[in-house]
């Protein structure tokens, strides 16, 4: 049932009563009662179409409502929390059996699996209070601060507005844009997908707060892959997304993107694999702004400095430099849009009922503070609106739209003169250059190596002598986070936007990147992992023009 204003606030008012009557009752003789509550609705509606040579595979409107409530027992100082959370294995548990609600969004539908929730993550929360006490007997844990930070009460209700998915109209672009793989058989599972999502969020919790944010998502996606003469398989793929419907691109930007991915693939296909590689590297903003991502942003997540798992690369170093002088990076969830496009990131309210805020990381090169949710760690004891999850999972402090900035950028074809001379200056036989990148993940706790991996889609060689650029394919760069900031030596003057979504503990949450390119004097890439396939028995089938 697509929500308004009015239903929103009906359903928030039905929540808030749950709330008081959970504070009221929710308690066991001789154990701790609750001293917060919170319930948080998702209210998610849309669309996916996807199809292929002209002919639609997929086409299916999603109505779903997920929920989630919040429940700490002790006290604001001691609770229930070990290492920030970040190992809870929720899904495993019996209040993941009523993280569903009511799809039309029935209001006494809507108390009773509150009811139902609330009771099992009581239960759960007071399982964890006394884990975390048996620990204590043996263990000193490294808080040495509140468990659970408190916020002012906060009332941010924002106004809800129905939203038209074109279904049709959506149909017929896919299956137009999607015909013209016909001219390019040579590809494999070409695809066109076009997703629309619209998010209500209803919060409320026991101190008073309370939010409804909408948020719209759009995403279209033009993808293939080629199978090479020795049975590699190759991918490409366009990706359009953007806030408004009005932002999606029209057919002919569509069509020359179909065009664009056909060219890269023949191009990718008979470009060689390089050989591991470290030295020199030039990286575009998008791919600079993947290893920020990566390697800085998601060590500057507030949960990590307190758990007894993770690496805590940052931990300690407040006031401290970890990049070069001239670099800024803030994290502003508040920002809509960058150069005219519109942020993945951008959110009003956190889902812990925070109002978004922007986060001044590292300033002038200095690190400065965290990405904070109300999962307190030492010398921060407030949240500055980065609590994120997915769905089910705990809230923790997230990444939205990380901005990377550079007081002494320098045109690209000053960098790209500063690669040659690297190159040279070293003897080496050649520098690297990253145009694209498609993806990344890292490791941040202390059992595993500290390290990063990003997969490029657009890697060349560069000649130092004469500048000439050769491109190759199947590698991913690789490094150690300190390592890689320590040999950065130059950034550009002009940022780029990549929208993506970003995977951690709490889950997939939409994110932005903006960020200048960079050079660094040692980027380590190495061979991806790869399988050989053999080629189809039969030939591409005939199909009618």
């Amino acid at each position: 049932m697509p929500l308004d204003t009015a239903q929103s606030l009906e359903i928030q008012r039905v929540m808030q009563s749950e709330v008081r009557r959970a504070m009221r009752g929710l308690r066991l003789d001789e154990h701790p009662a609750p001293f917060f509550i919170s319930h948080l609705l998702h209210a998610v509606e849309g669309v996916n179409i996807s199809a292929r040579y002209g002919s639609l595979f997929h086409s299916q409107p999603f109505h779903e409502c997920d929920l989630y409530s919040e429940v700490h027992v002790g006290s604001y100082d001691f609770d229930q929390t070990i290492d920030g959370g970040l190992t809870n294995e929720l899904s495993e548990r019996e209040s993941y059996n009523w993280i569903e609600g009511p799809q039309d969004l029935s209001p006494d539908a809507v108390r009773y699996c509150f009811w139902k929730l609330t009771q099992h993550k009581y239960e759960e929360a007071l399982q964890e209070y006394y884990d975390k006490k048996k620990i204590l007997v043996e263990q000193h844990l490294r808080e040495q601060n509140p468990s659970f930070s408190r916020e002012n009460r906060q009332v941010r209700n924002h106004e809800v507005k129905p939203v038209r998915f074109p279904r049709r109209a959506w149909e017929d672009l896919v299956r137009e844009m999607s015909e013209l793989f016909r001219d390019h058989k040579r590809l494999v599972d070409p695809y066109v997908r076009i997703r629309g999502v619209n998010c209500v969020r209803i919060f409320v919790n026991s101190e008073g707060s309370a939010a409804i944010c909408q948020e719209t998502y759009y995403e279209l996606a033009v993808k293939a892959w080629h199978l090479t003469g020795d049975g590699t398989y190759l991918n490409s793929s366009r990706l359009f997304y953007v806030r408004k419907r009005s932002e999606l691109p029209p057919k002919d930007v569509i069509a020359e993107a179909v065009d664009e991915l056909a060219r890269d693939l023949d191009e990718l296909a008979r470009s060689p694999v390089l050989e591991p590689y470290a030295g020199p590297a030039l990286l575009s903003g998008l791919a600079s702004g993947l290893i920020f991502h990566e390697a800085i942003g998601h060590r500057l997540e507030g949960e990590r400095m307190t758990s007894r798992f993770e690496g805590q690369t940052f931990a300690g170093k407040v006031g401290q430099r970890i990049l070069p002088q001239g670099i800024d990076v803030v994290d502003d969830p508040s920002v809509a849009s960058w150069d005219k496009r519109s942020l993945y990131g951008h959110y009003l309210v956190d889902d812990e009922g925070v109002p978004a805020q922007p986060v001044t990381l590292v300033e002038d090169g200095v690190l400065k503070s965290f990405l904070m949710s109300r999962s307190c760690i030492e010398g921060f004891a407030q949240s500055n609106g980065h609590g994120r999850h997915e769905r089910y999972q705990d809230p923790m402090a997230r990444m939205a739209n990380l901005i990377v900035q550079s007081r002494d950028g320098r045109p690209w074809d000053e960098l790209y003169e500063m690669l040659l001379t690297e190159v040279v200056g070293r003897g080496m036989p050649y520098g690297i250059l990253i145009e694209g990148v498609e993806g990344g993940e890292t490791r941040t706790d202390h059992y595993d190596f500290q390290a990063f991996k990003g997969t490029p889609t657009a890697v060349y060689t560069v000649n130092p002598r004469n500048g000439k650029q050769k491109r190759v394919r199947n590698m991913s760069f690789i490094g150690t986070p300190l390592a890689v900031i320590q040999r950065i030596l130059a950034f550009g003057d002009e940022c780029a936007v990549d929208n993506s979504y970003c995977w951690a503990e709490s889950g997939a949450v939409p994110v932005s990147t903006v960020a200048p390119p960079m050079l660094v004097g040692d980027l380590e890439l190495q061979k991806g992992s790869q399988r050989l396939y053999r080629k189809p028995i039969l030939k591409f089938p005939p199909m009618q023009s």
